[in-house]
């Protein structure tokens, strides 16, 4: 049985080793019973962390498992594939808690036919479109070893790094003033 418990789970470099390549598939036939438990554990940290979506891997976990939503929208998605790419790419900012307050540009297909087990171990065959989509296929690169960074020339990389380092610096003045205001006036 594979137990997890959520203090334990940090997020790793993303440079490491088990994020650059493919996590090894989950075992329903000798691991059914700890999918719940798994995917209830990622939910709480994705939570935690303010995602809307973590794999495994991104947390130290050596499994083909990720999660994604919000709120009653929510599905845990063990050893996910692409079926199909449908309809036109389209370009959105996306994050990623690996690379906190980084957002580039994605191209991606707008909607996808995808295969995973579910926590019961059962196969499902959907279609996801619009943002579902986006999240499955940025959460589904963790699966195959690369992240949002691939294919980003070093001229937007750098030019996003600096608009965050650029923000970091404004809200930090930004506090610093408030933090002296509220000095002065006695609060």
């Amino acid at each position: 049985m594979i137990i997890l418990r959520k203090d334990q789970l940090q997020l790793i470099d993303p440079k490491s080793e088990l994020m650059r390549t493919s996590p090894k598939e989950y075992d329903f036939t000798n691991e059914k019973d700890s999918a719940k438990s798994i995917s209830n554990v990622l939910f709480d940290r994705m939570d935690e962390l303010g995602g809307i979506g973590l794999s495994a891997n991104q947390v130290g976990v050596n499994l083909r498992v990720f999660v994604m939503g919000k709120g009653d929208q929510r599905i845990a998605v063990f050893n996910p594939e692409i079926l199909e790419y449908i309809g036109e790419e389209t370009v959105f900012k996306e994050g990623c808690l690996s690379y906190p307050g980084l957002f580039l540009n994605v191209k991606r297909p707008s909607a996808i036919k995808v295969a995973y087990y579910n926590e019961m171990g059962e196969r499902v065959e959907t279609t996801f479109a619009g943002l579902s989509a986006r999240i499955f296929l940025h959460e589904y690169d963790h699966m195959v070893g690369k992240d949002f960074t691939v294919g980003v020339s070093k001229f937007k990389m750098d030019l996003a790094k600096r608009k965050f380092s650029n923000k970091k610096k404004k809200l930090i003045k930004k506090h610093a003033n408030n933090t002296m205001l509220n000095a002065l006036r006695g609060k």
